[in-house]
Order: structure tokens, then C-alpha cells, then sequence
């Protein structure tokens, strides 16, 4: 791994060069009418990642031109996020991470002439809304990544533009105390490891810029936090994808190496700088913090184990044959923020490809989002590793809960989500491979992968690039393959297949 603000500084320079993108403001109301998010918020991310290269590695005049077409956009929130307020004044995530690197840039560059528009602007649209207000915005009383994104950014924005710091304390502080009571204290995110590199990200860039100007220490303490993602690592590159997840979660070295920095963690092992192009948001705090802190780390993947017991994972590696094998099981409760119908969700990956998957992050929507959420591939019960209990699929809701138990060679899941069915699923992992025992009343059992499943007497094949696994223990003549064709996160195609068969006994994955 290089030295990541070498590559960066390149990519910028290229970026830079190129042309202000073209920007459609009709393409809100596209998102009124079909519900989809990506052809506007793709030309608005576009536009945020050329503001950041010309930030950097640009001249005044693509800066001013810039700058004034951002200033000149009816919203800096995104149109999902717009509801019944004025656009303008919309208070979103995005809206509060343009504030701040506008703050930033007007301080940082003394080139350009729209600098007391840009003030204008990010007073008008983010810091009164913000700080005038008596009311608590949603995001400060349902805790999730925006808390920590919202407050953050736009607490540095306010320290930026010289916003009295009592009014930034009684506001900011409070909000991200409260984020950081969302945890437990295993230190995981239900979120998963994308969000929290935005949520706790967000929150760290902050604490080290309130640190910088008060000498107060808001991330002291945060270790259990800040080692998350190394405890959800299957292989460099491959994380666990509970959730709205995803295989290959884009993780800024500015981060990970200030986090080492300040708190002593263990980072998770990369073996490879990302691309600015990578971080589809092109965030500003991610960039400029790599910019500053970012290093090679290095490290190397060894086996391990964790129990995240208060976020309700399990993730297990071993090396067997020269290969990286992990198992990660999912607990946790159905209304978790980006929940799924998954507890008891599990993955087998061999060298970080995932045989049997969890799905991840589907295509983000207006119905992905709204009452519909559980009709949506990614999201349902149906496509996730958990099996049907009397014909019941699980139910979403704070009731519905699973509790992991470390059993020594594996992993007990007790799992109330099927409304008067119990499910009681235990893995365990010895040299014949890893067991599943499932227990509870007239139980079809379903296994999904991104590979179509071979079929051969009473066995089930996965076979993958770097490995294969082979179920033994089913009745292939009673049991169905079927796929759906879905679209993953970023829009593209995503082939989902299931292995579904009514349960006869316990059954064994060999591993390959």
C-alpha cells in the first residue's frame, strides 16, 4: 500500500481539469414522480467531487465557477430528504457536509471572489436553521449515522465561520453525546461498518476540531468504538454486510490512522489506498482528513474471534489450508436503523468472498425507505440465510429480537421474530466444517448466495473463485432453487439465488 495522499494528490489533479459536470435540477422532480434517487443525487455527488479536486489542485476561476453553481442550487439536501420544509432550508445530511467544506475551502483559499456569498449561503441555509432553532430536528432524537453526520459537520462549519462556541456547545455537544450513548459497550454499530465510518467518522473529524480549539477531549474513551470495523473484518477488503452494508465499505486512511493515532486501536488491515472515486459521496471531511493524517498502516490477516454481544454479531476466521475461512452470524433486534429481516443471518467466506452471502444494500428508493421496505429484495426475510417457521417469515419490530451465546466451538442464536414460533440456531466449527442445528416447529430452511447452488444427492455445492462449500444433510428431491433479480446499491444488476428445503435433521457445510 502506498502512501495514500500520493494517489490522492494524482486523482485530484485529473479531476480538476476536467469540466464543471452538467447539472439537471429537473431531476428532483424525476424523484417525485418514480421514487428514484440515483440520476439526480449521481450528478450531485459529481459536482461535490469536482468541488473537492478544484478545491485542492484547481485555479481561482474553476473554484469561482464552481462555487457559484453550488451557492446557485435551490437545495443542498437531497430531494428524498426533502419533505414538507422549504428545500432551501433543509437541514439534511448533505446540506450540513456542503456547509462545511465550503467552510473549509473559503478558509482555506484566499484566491477566489465569491467567498462572502458562500458565508451567505451556509448561514442561510444550514447555521440559522440550525441554530435558531428551539425544536430538536429528528435527527437529534432518533439516533442513527445522521446524528453524528449532521451534527459534526455542521458543528465544524459554525467553528469555521467563528460562531460563538457556547452556542456551538449547547447545541452540538449534546447531539453527539447522545450518538455516542447509541453504543454499547462491545462498541458496535448496527449500522454496519459503511455507516460507521460516516457516523463515527463524522464525529471523530469533529472532537479533533473542537479539541484544536477548546483543548477538551471528546474522543477519549471511544476505543471499543473505534476497533468495530476490525472485529467485522473477513479478509482485507471484505467486511460483514448486515444491513445496509456493503462487501467492500470505502475506509479513509486519514481516519484509521488517527484513530491509531489517538486511541491505540488495532485497525482493521487494508491492503490497498482507495480512489476518491470510490467514496460515491465524494465527502469532503473524508478527503481532506486523509490529506492530512492518512499513512500506510499495513498489518496482516490473522484468524480471530469476536462476540459483539450488545450489537448481536459473531464473527469467526481461521486459516485452514493455506486459505482465510470466516463465519459471521447476525443478531440484534428488527428495528435496528437500515434494518433487515435477518437475525440469525449468517455468512461462510473463503478468502472474503462471501459463498453464502448476507445481500447487503439494495438500490436506495422512495420504497426502500417507506412502508413498502420489507417488499424490497435486500431488505425481506425471504432473501437472507433464516428459514420459515410454520410458513412465517419474520417479523420486523422492536419485539423481535435474537441473543448470541458464545458456546466455545461456535455460536447459539436464541431468535423470537416469527410471532408465536421460536427459533433456536447453533453453529458450531470443528474439523468437519461448520454445523447448523436449527430448532422450532415445521422449519423450510433457505440459503442464499450470489452463486447458483450444484445439486447432488443429498448435497448442495457453492463453488466460488476461492473456494467452495458443499451442504451435506438435505433431501435434494424436495428441495427448489429459485433466483430474483434485483438491483444492488449502486444501481447495477444483482442476481440473488436461494436454496430453500423443509428441514430433516442437522446439517454440516464442508469447506473446500
Amino acid at each position: 500500500m502506498t502512501d495514500p495522499r500520493i494517489a490522492l494528490m494524482g486523482e485530484l489533479r485529473e479531476l480538476a481539469a476536467a469540466p464543471l459536470p452538467d447539472f439537471d435540477p429537473d431531476l428532483a422532480e424525476d424523484f417525485a414522480a418514480t421514487g428514484r434517487r440515483l440520476p439526480y443525487e449521481t450528478q450531485y455527488f459529481a459536482r461535490r467531487r469536482h468541488l473537492a479536486a478544484v478545491a485542492v489542485a484547481g485555479g481561482a476561476p474553476a473554484l469561482d465557477e464552481v462555487l457559484t453553481a453550488v451557492c446557485d442550487e435551490r437545495s443542498w439536501a437531497l430531494p428524498a430528504h426533502w419533505g414538507e420544509e422549504d428545500p432551501a432550508r433543509c437541514v439534511d445530511l448533505f446540506a450540513c457536509e456542503t456547509a462545511h467544506a465550503l467552510a473549509e475551502i473559503i478558509e482555506l483559499r484566499h484566491d477566489i471572489g465569491t467567498a462572502e456569498r458562500v458565508r451567505t449561503e451556509i448561514d442561510a441555509r444550514v447555521i440559522e436553521p440550525l441554530f435558531a432553532s428551539e425544536t430538536p430536528f429528528w435527527w437529534e432524537e432518533r439516533i442513527s449515522n445522521w446524528t453524528a453526520v449532521c451534527a459534526g459537520a455542521a458543528g465544524m462549519a459554525a467553528l469555521r465561520l467563528g460562531v460563538d462556541r457556547d452556542r456551538v456547545r449547547a447545541r452540538i455537544i449534546p447531539t453527539l453525546q447522545s450518538y455516542l450513548f447509541s453504543f454499547g459497550p462491545d462498541g458496535g454499530c448496527v449500522e454496519g461498518v459503511d455507516y460507521w465510518v460516516y457516523g463515527f467518522g463524522y464525529f471523530t473529524y469533529f472532537a479533533e476540531a473542537w479539541r484544536d480549539v477548546t483543548g477538551e477531549d471528546l474522543l477519549a474513551g471511544n476505543e471499543a468504538i473505534a476497533s468495530f470495523p476490525a472485529a467485522a473484518q473477513l479478509y482485507p477488503g471484505s467486511f460483514a454486510t448486515f444491513g445496509d452494508s456493503s462487501r467492500d465499505p470505502m475506509l479513509p486512511p486519514g481516519l484509521l490512522a488517527r484513530l491509531v493515532d489517538r486511541l491505540g486501536v488495532t485497525p482493521p488491515v487494508t491492503e490497498r489506498t482507495p480512489a476518491f472515486a470510490e467514496d460515491h459521496a465524494a465527502r469532503w471531511a473524508h478527503l481532506t482528513r486523509t490529506l492530512e493524517w492518512g499513512r500506510e498502516l499495513g498489518g496482516t490477516m490473522a484468524p480471530g474471534r469476536a462476540l459483539l454481544p450488545d450489537v448481536g454479531w459473531f464473527v469467526e476466521r481461521r486459516r485452514i489450508e493455506g486459505r482465510m475461512w470466516a463465519l459471521a452470524v447476525k443478531g440484534g433486534y428488527n428495528k435496528e436503523p437500515h434494518n433487515h429481516l435477518d437475525l440469525g443471518s449468517f455468512i461462510i467466506a473463503a478468502d472474503g468472498e462471501q459463498l453464502l452471502c448476507d445481500p447487503g444494500a439494495g438500490e436506495y428508493t422512495a420504497a426502500y425507505f417507506g412502508p413498502e421496505r420489507y417488499e424490497q429484495t435486500h431488505p425481506s426475510s425471504a432473501w437472507h440465510s433464516v428459514p420459515t417457521l410454520e410458513g412465517a417469515e419474520q417479523q420486523p419490530g422492536e419485539d423481535s429480537r435474537a441473543e448470541l451465546l458464545d458456546t466455545g466451538d461456535g455460536v447459539e442464536v436464541a431468535i423470537d421474530a416469527y410471532g408465536d414460533g421460536a427459533l433456536r440456531r447453533t453453529f458450531t466449527w470443528d474439523a468437519a466444517g461448520i454445523g447448523l442445528r436449527d430448532c422450532g416447529p415445521e422449519i423450510v430452511e433457505s440459503f442464499v448466495s450470489r452463486i447458483e447452488p450444484v445439486l447432488e444427492g443429498d448435497t448442495a455445492a457453492w463453488i466460488g473463485e476461492r473456494g467452495t462449500v458443499v451442504l451435506h444433510g438435505i433431501d435434494a428431491g424436495a428441495a427448489t432453487v429459485e433466483h430474483v433479480d434485483a438491483a444492488g446499491h449502486d444501481g447495477r444488476p444483482d442476481r440473488l439465488w436461494a436454496l430453500r428445503f423443509p428441514l430433516a435433521g442437522a446439517l454440516r457445510f464442508e469447506l473446500r
